[in-house]
């Protein structure tokens, strides 16, 4: 089943009604670019938890709560997780805090992402800074028209060592849909921007990816394992489900969408 599809409005205060982005969605290859974009998000969690000892992490434009979560990956693998939230939309809020509320250890802020000295201060305050910290920016550097230079504002701030993982939406391998949903959220009101791989590529010079680098997020490994246990809706075509990390979309297919994960290096 695909994630709610309110998750994915503008990440900073527009939105599109449910009925009219799921048609959006389920009518182009925006959908598993989307849905497969969240799962390497889980797999790089999962990834920087168990190789590299994160175990605090960021979600710009996090949107509606969707499980399982970035804290529910990180707190299975870490007694110490910490996870801070940021989604200025207003629903995202209201259901984030409703979510958060009790651990001591989960954090939400309804910052504007564009304001990046408020951001940098909602991470300072909660995160131990001397400790390695990963922020995820995943479908959310699309609905932002500066994106890049927002994106730069917050790299340059950031500590060396940084983790960030990343995943954009591209028009680059199925140009048509990718730009015909694209027109669909902008008549609705919502700018929406695909980018090349130069582009992104760009947004991301601050960083040194770990291998492969910037690919399309459903064949980025590690290969994830089966989990006959863990409560996703889907399954491999055999009867067998899947965690809710694994890719579906089949490796030799192609997908409108760039992932990586990257770490802040010395200029």
């Amino acid at each position: 089943m695909m994630p709610d599809p309110t998750i994915y409005r503008a990440r900073t205060g527009n939105s599109i009604g449910r009925h009219g982005l799921a048609e959006c969605l389920a009518s182009s290859t925006l959908r598993p670019a989307i849905t497969e974009s969240r799962r390497f998000t889980r797999r790089a969690v999962e990834y920087l938890s168990d190789h590299h000892r994160v175990s605090q992490f960021v979600e710009l434009g996090c949107g509606l709560p969707h499980g399982p979560n970035i804290h529910d990956i990180a707190e299975q693998r870490s007694d110490t997780a910490r996870t801070l939230y940021v989604d200025s939309d207003i629903v995202a809020a209201a259901h984030g805090r409703a979510m958060l509320h009790e651990p001591p250890t989960r954090f939400f802020t309804d910052t504007d992402i564009t304001d990046t000295d408020a951001i940098l201060s909602d991470i300072t305050t909660v995160m131990d800074m001397t400790a390695p910290v990963a922020v995820c920016v995943s479908g959310t550097a699309e609905w932002i028209s500066d994106a890049p230079a927002v994106l730069a504002a917050l790299t340059d701030r950031f500590p060396v060592g940084t983790w960030i993982v990343f995943t954009h939406i591209t028009d680059e391998f199925y140009p048509h849909h990718i730009q015909a949903a694209t027109e669909t959220l902008r008549r609705a009101g919502i700018p929406y921007h695909p980018r090349g791989r130069d582009e992104i590529t760009a947004m991301l010079a601050g960083y040194q990816f770990l291998a492969p680098g910037l690919i399309v997020p459903h064949r980025w490994p590690p290969a994830p394992s089966r989990d006959d246990d863990n409560g996703d809706d889907g399954d491999d075509g055999d009867g067998r489900r899947l965690s809710a990390t694994a890719p579906r979309h089949r490796a030799a297919w192609d997908l409108s969408a760039y992932a990586a994960i990257g770490q802040r290096c010395r200029t």
